[in-house]
Order: structure tokens, then C-alpha cells, then sequence
């Protein structure tokens, strides 16, 4: 975004298989940010959807501190809208995803 913090922003479609399948994580294709690779990794249980990121490439010893936010973006109704902040999160090797397991 051209911004001082190095902004990024990466969109991805959520399709209704990813919310109401009980019995599957999902995992985004990778994305390249800080010379490191990620993924989004949305997990469903009973009633409830949670959503990580997650380093793709750790090294034993090497950690990392990210900012992110998910938002889930409703289609009726932008007030319906879900989000979720982690600021200064830190990734390591032995704890490569950070997230939310209740966004929704």
C-alpha cells in the first residue's frame, strides 16, 4: 500500500463448503510477505469457525512478529461484518499459527 508500515492486503473467497463443513480444514494457497511464506487456515468445529495465520517456512530459532487482521466480509450486510487483530503476534517454530478459533 505504500504506507511507512509496509502494508499488505490479500483477499481470498470463502465459499459456504469452508463454513459448514464439519469435518475439514481448509488451507489458502501460499502468499509471500517479509520474504516468508503464509497461509490461511480456517478450521470448523460444532458451531463455531476459526481462522489462522500461518508460517509456512520456520527455522528453528528464528522467530517472527507480525500485525494482522481477518475480516470476513458478509454479503447481505456490512454490519454483519466479523474481525479479528493481532498486533506484534509473535511465530515461531515450535508455534507457527496464530488466530482465532471463535471468529464466528
Amino acid at each position: 500500500m505504500g504506507d511507512p508500515g509496509n502494508t499488505h492486503v490479500f483477499s481470498f473467497v470463502v465459499t459456504r463448503s469452508v463454513t459448514r463443513d464439519l469435518h475439514r480444514d481448509v488451507t489458502s494457497k501460499e502468499l509471500t510477505y517479509g520474504y516468508q511464506r503464509w497461509a490461511i487456515t480456517f478450521s470448523r468445529s460444532e458451531k463455531v469457525l476459526g481462522v489462522y495465520l500461518v508460517w509456512r517456512n520456520p527455522c528453528e530459532g528464528m522467530r517472527v512478529y507480525i500485525d494482522f487482521t481477518f475480516t470476513l466480509l458478509n454479503r447481505e450486510h456490512f454490519s454483519i461484518n466479523e474481525a479479528f487483530t493481532g498486533k506484534q503476534v509473535k511465530f515461531t517454530f515450535d508455534s507457527p499459527a496464530q488466530g482465532n478459533r471463535r471468529l464466528i
